[in-house]
């Protein structure tokens, strides 16, 4: 089986001979890109907290700050980077992003100030980030599959699950056995190197290599496709907003208000996991274990409920899963023993895994031709939930020396993202395609 990119000038009839259709490619380099790169900086990066806010003496609000300003950057990146990724293509961002990321988090073993931690994790590692590690990766798969988009997205964003369960007890055994800077040193040296590799594989969409999305014939790109295969209404899947039409409609704000809701609790649990999960009683090592399994739980459940999201209402799976999120957090107040750590760890982990058919969805109602660029949109308003949540965390955590109220005031929200998500009905099709 050939790895090489097919010819622009290839014949349909030799398309149909080739066993794996290149879409399928783009979704292992963006996956491997994902898992080690996006893993490292996004479910990775939070245990250095402890070990970095000691070294550099700093309190738990200034580091939080961190963490804040670079959600701060996302968000007004976001943007920008979408709308770059919707009019020029993801490839030379997703080559970009991953290179600059791990020369800073080379930079980064190096910091001794709380200054140089600050400019060199928001203004080059999480620039690197939001350029080609998190929307951008998903952007791409989204542009090489329709029919198949579940099962693509859900691949990917199992992935992205899997650099949590994978890279976190690693960056937990080179903390413990070499330091956070060695161990940041390798993480940077390892993502350049899968960086370079990506770059062979990666393209932006299957029209720059003289395909279709889902390796379709172009007859089968105008709605004929073959009975008996399950697929969605034509009208479904040529349905394409612009930007302008997707803000128009009352899906997108309800879709909207779920995200920014749910990533602004789950982002202040997961950048506080391992305190938190020490001020249950832990020690380091098992704190990292119980992390580990939360993220080793949202890989299949991540694929497995992506795939759900296309056979059944994905805003009904979201409702489930976000109400869940706020029993994880009840469950640390209320069941005072190893069940009340066990319960959270599975319903934080089951949020995790529903995260994938929110995506799903969006591009699923909206189409794939501005994908990057509403992704991009909604950043603006959720990376502000992000920046403010951690610091919350973080100062409740100097003032009262608990996270008890952190957990109490973060559950409403959950209760509230589940309700918006619930009640984001697929929307009307543009007008144009409606006159087509």
């Amino acid at each position: 089986m050939s790895l090489s990119v097919p010819d622009r000038t290839e014949s349909n009839s030799t398309q149909r001979k080739h066993k794996l259709f290149y879409g399928w490619w783009i979704v292992v380099a963006a996956s491997i890109q994902g898992m080690f790169g996006n893993g490292t900086i996004s479910s990775g990066f939070p245990i250095f907290f402890q070990p970095i806010r000691e070294t550099l003496g700093i309190n738990y609000a200034q580091m939080s700050l961190v963490f804040g300003l670079a959600r701060a950057e996302g968000g007004m990146g976001g943007p920008i980077v979408g709308w770059l990724v919707d009019r020029y293509g993801s490839r030379r961002f997703v080559i970009l992003g991953g290179f600059l990321a791990a020369i800073g988090l080379i930079l980064l073993s190096r910091a001794t100030t709380y200054w140089q931690l600050m400019l060199l994790f928001v203004g080059v590692v999480s620039i690197g980030k939001t350029a080609g590690l998190g929307q951008t990766l998903m952007a791409t798969v989204n542009q090489w599959f329709i029919r198949r988009r579940a099962l693509a997205m859900s691949t990917l964003m199992t992935a992205f699950a899997g650099g949590g369960a994978i890279v976190v007890p690693l960056l937990g055994i080179g903390i413990a056995n070499l330091g956070w800077r060695q161990t940041l040193l390798y993480a940077g040296l390892f993502v350049g190197v899968i960086s370079f590799g990506i770059s062979l594989v990666i393209r932006s969409k299957p029209e720059d290599i003289g395909l279709l999305p889902d390796g379709d014939l172009p007859q089968d790109s105008l709605g004929e496709v073959s009975a008996g295969q399950g697929d969605k209404p034509s009208q479904v899947q040529r349905a394409e907003f612009t930007v302008r039409q997707a803000l128009r409609t009352k899906t997108f704000w309800l879709m909207l208000i779920g995200v920014v809701t749910r990533v602004s609790a789950t982002n202040a649990i997961i950048v506080h996991l391992f305190p938190i999960l020490e001020q249950e009683g832990l020690g380091a090592q098992t704190a990292s274990f119980y992390a580990s399994l939360m993220f080793f739980l949202a890989i299949p459940l991540r694929f497995l409920l992506g795939i759900a999201g296309d056979k059944l209402a994905p805003r009904k799976l979201l409702f489930f899963g976000m109400n869940l999120g706020a029993v994880s957090l009840l469950s640390l107040l209320w069941v005072n023993s190893i069940y009340g750590i066990l319960l959270f760890v599975l319903c934080l982990a089951i949020v995790e895994g529903v995260t994938s058919v929110n995506w799903i969805m969006l591009g699923d109602y909206f189409g794939r031709g501005r994908f990057a660029s509403l992704m991009g949109f909604m950043s603006v308003f959720h990376n502000i939930g992000l920046v403010i949540t951690p610091i919350y965390a973080g100062w409740i955590k100097d003032t009262t020396g608990s996270y008890d109220l952190v957990l109490a005031t973060l559950a409403p929200l959950f209760v509230v993202s589940a309700f918006a998500f619930a009640m984001s009905t697929r929307p009307d099709p543009p007008q144009s395609l409606i006159k087509n």
